[in-house]
């Protein structure tokens, strides 16, 4: 490729990336101009990340909690079962 040639590829493509940080732009003074201030979306933003950080330690509570309700489910099962072989053990045997 040319000097000439790789001059112009780059040419357009830094055309393009103009294009496209104008409409990026144009974009947002288009929300801007509906009333959407920087410092609006900077708090929208602290908003929405508190409240993801808050469903995660919801979520990480909610987990911990099924582990424990499986566990106590666990035991519970183990206790029922011995309980029954002891019943078992325990009734005399029916004649046949």
């Amino acid at each position: 490729m040319s000097q000439p040639e790789a001059l112009q590829q780059a040419t357009e493509r830094l055309d393009t990336a103009v294009d496209q940080l104008e409409s990026f732009l144009r974009q947002v003074f288009v929300g801007a101009e509906d009333g959407v201030s920087v410092a609006a979306l900077k708090e929208q933003i602290r908003f929405l990340t508190e409240e993801r950080d808050r469903l995660l330690r919801d979520l990480d509570a909610e987990k911990s909690h099924v582990r424990r309700l499986k566990s106590a489910n666990e035991e519970v099962s183990g206790r029922l079962e011995a309980l029954m072989v002891t019943l078992k053990d325990l009734m005399p045997a029916v004649p046949g």
